[in-house]
């Protein structure tokens, strides 16, 4: 939260989209993963695809960095975190592949050290709430049931990367935002559909089009 403060929320959900360039990166030099030009060149579009569709108009907005060093910083920052998000999941996928162990166990392991994490920052930054309300406080079941389709929803991105790649992830996650963009706009009435909104879409299925269309030419002997 400090970081995006620093850069702007606005501008670090549009620059966090350079994972999807990042996470092609380190598929290539962690996997060995052979990408053509077209490739990259839809994978560059759908970047910028998602970055439209998460563009908000921000005029009379004070959401803007306060000075150049900050703005730096910031930037460095969002820079860093797609980096290690494109790392992160390359590594994800190659210690599936290369294991034995099955992707439920893995999971498990990875749910214990994340809860290690989330209890510790817990325990640090909320010991106020906690000792006058508790842990489970206002907890219902409608919080349940999200616990488990995060639940559920990391089982299945688990298995989407054992069994094809993280590329293939970045696109179904973008196609989601997508989708999710769409029920808000049409069924929840809190978004309006735009021109910003409609070319962002525009490129992301162009994208995906092109991605399936262009693979990479197998070797001849």
């Amino acid at each position: 939260t400090f970081f995006l403060s620093l850069w702007g929320s606005l501008r670090a959900r549009i620059t966090y989209q350079l994972k999807t360039l990042t996470t092609a990166l380190c598929s290539v030099a962690l996997l060995g993963r052979r990408i053509s030009g077209a490739q990259w060149f839809s994978l560059c579009l759908l970047a910028a695809g998602v970055g439209l569709v998460q563009w908000k108009d921000s005029s009379g907005s004070t959401d803007s960095p306060s000075s150049s060093s900050s703005s730096m910083i910031g930037l460095g920052a969002i820079v860093c975190a797609s980096l290690t998000s494109g790392f992160a999941g390359v590594s994800f996928e190659l210690m599936l592949k290369s294991s034995s162990k099955s992707v439920w166990l893995r999971n498990v392991q990875l749910a214990l050290c994340s809860c290690i994490v989330g209890i510790g920052n817990i325990a640090l930054t909320q010991q106020d709430h906690l000792t006058e309300k508790g842990a489970f406080y206002d907890f219902n079941g409608i919080i349940a049931a999200v616990i488990m389709s995060q639940a559920y929803g990391g089982l299945l991105i688990s298995l989407v990367v054992k069994y094809t790649d993280n590329i293939v992830k970045v696109f179904a996650t973008s196609i989601s935002i997508i989708l999710s963009s769409l029920i808000t706009i049409f069924y929840l009435g809190e978004l309006s559909f735009t021109m910003t909104f409609g070319c962002g879409l525009f490129l992301v299925v162009t994208a995906s089009m092109i991605y399936s269309a262009f693979p990479v030419k197998a070797k001849t002997e």
